[in-house]
């Protein structure tokens, strides 16, 4: 290898007594700036994909994953010493790789340990002054260009459904019981807690039993849930800290929550993959998470962009966003309604799309940071980033305006309609004294005798309701109000 770096660049190392010499001799001239130059203008002369491997490096600070640089420039072929003299692969080199690779411009080196082991090209740092600088440095943002706007009836806004749920599950842990058994939580509990949530629930719909999962996965990690022998019950202290909050500090809880949780891992997650546990690999669901957010990020504030286009766009300059190492064989990930394992890079759709896919219309819709539009004949689901995404993704967004309407509804026949921007904290408070109806469109619940009766062992009087109620209704019903404030003085005589 010196004899031939020595012949390519023009380089005299006989002098060189020893191996020694011969290196620092070779090293002052191959380092020399007019050598560099000049052996820069040649591998331009041999082939244009020279400069913009240069330039891909010179972006990158000056090395990459062998993995990633070969995927555009091809790969440098390991031979031994009698292969090396055999062959003479810098006679007819394969590809850009070995072209530079034995003209001394890149070299090839190994680092990190465990999974993070891996390979990778760089340029020498005493040549990479006296290289041309790139034109342009790599562009911030995604080369993404905006879709045309959906008609209105197509678009799906971010809502408050998952935030609702979420109060939901507090006042449901509450009044009720959430048994657990060995595998989580008990299947005929969670039936009659989904009959409260937003969304219409199919057990066989994927997506909403992961939703369900991320809502309790969530609860947990925000330490609302705590466990007393087989039965979870509600954490005082961080509940009431999260129901003092304003909307919208709850939904920035709830999204970030998602973000810094590194138990769940989206891609294991994804409906259409599975995750075998086999060797030693492990993905980082922090990380990949983290540069999905920087990507999604550079979406420009209220333009629509169509899925298929915007997983192109990242294919093509960030492929690797969740593999660091630009491995793409062997992580054990299988297709799960085929059995196929799932290796290469030729799979990065059915592995890296998918994971995406179900990031868009999964945790990023869910928890508000996204709006989308449904597709219409044969065209392409569109998202765009919402009010709030902008905020948590964008710099300088500014916070969207927000109409608050904390009333309530109280009919003669004891059932209490609360307005859709009725706060988490207020509906806690009516689960408190009131039996759940309904959740959809509108929260509906009944005051009953039973309902008084649960909430007078918890101290909380009829009297109390009353006045909660007088301050939330604009029109409070004298009947109910009445049978409020007599229902302490009957309950009284009924215990006596």
């Amino acid at each position: 290898m010196l004899q031939v770096l020595a012949e390519l660049r023009g380089a005299l190392i006989d002098g060189a007594d020893t191996r020694e010499q011969a290196i620092e001799l070779l090293a002052a001239q191959l380092t020399d700036p007019t050598s560099v130059q000049m052996a820069y203008q040649e591998m331009l002369d041999y082939t244009p994909q020279a400069e913009a491997a240069i330039n891909l490096l010179l972006r990158e600070h000056g090395e990459m994953p062998e993995a990633q640089f070969s995927r555009e420039f091809g790969a440098v072929r390991q031979m031994g010493p009698a292969k090396l003299e055999r062959e003479s692969p810098w006679l007819y080199p394969e590809s850009v790789a070995e072209l530079l690779y034995y003209n001394g411009l890149i070299g090839r080196g190994f680092k990190g340990a465990g999974q993070n082991a891996h390979t990778y090209i760089y340029l020498p740092s005493d040549i990479t002054p006296w290289l041309p600088r790139p034109q342009s440095e790599l562009p911030v943002g995604l080369p993404v260009k905006p879709a045309p706007p959906p008609p209105a009836a197509r678009t799906l806004p971010a809502d408050d459904a998952f935030l609702l749920d979420a109060g939901t599950l507090i006042g449901f842990v509450y009044n009720e019981r959430l048994r657990l058994t060995a595998s989580g939580p008990h299947p005929e509990d969670i039936d009659r807690l989904v009959k409260r949530l937003q969304f219409p629930f199919a057990n066989g719909d994927a997506d909403l039993n992961l939703r369900l999962a991320l809502l309790l996965h969530l609860a947990n990690r925000l330490g609302w849930l705590r466990r007393e022998g087989d039965v979870v019950q509600l954490t005082q202290n961080p509940v009431m800290a999260f129901l003092d909050k304003t909307r919208a500090e709850q939904r920035r809880i709830l999204f970030d929550a998602w973000r810094t949780s590194p138990d769940w891992n989206d891609l294991c997650r994804t409906p259409e993959l599975e995750c075998v546990e086999a060797g030693l690999w492990q993905n980082a669901p922090l990380q990949t998470r983290e540069n999905v957010l920087r990507l999604f990020g550079y979406l420009q504030p209220g333009a629509w962009y169509a899925q298929s286009e915007l997983l192109n766009v990242i294919r093509t300059t960030e492929p690797d966003f969740q593999r660091p190492t630009g491995d793409y064989d062997t992580w054990y990930i299988r297709n799960s309604s085929t059995q196929e394992f799932l290796k290469g890079f030729e799979r990065w759709d059915a592995v890296e799309g998918a994971l995406l896919r179900f990031l868009i219309r999964g945790p990023l819709a869910w928890l508000s940071a996204l709006d989308l539009a449904e597709p219409g004949a044969g065209d392409d689901l569109l998202l765009s980033l919402s009010a709030w995404g902008a905020q948590w993704l964008t710099p300088d967004a500014p916070a969207p305006n927000e109409q608050v309407h904390n009333h309530f509804i109280v009919k003669e026949d004891f059932t209490i309609t609360l307005e859709p921007g009725v706060s988490l904290a207020d509906r806690f408070r009516v689960e408190r004294f009131a039996q759940w109806q309904q959740s959809y469109p509108t929260f509906v619940y009944q005051i009953t005798q039973r309902s008084l009766k649960r909430a007078a062992e918890r101290g909380i009087t009829g009297a109390r309701v009353a006045r909660f109620l007088r301050d939330r209704c604009r029109t409070a019903s004298p009947r109910v109000i009445a049978a409020l404030e007599r229902f302490d003085s009957v309950d009284a005589v009924r215990s006596a």
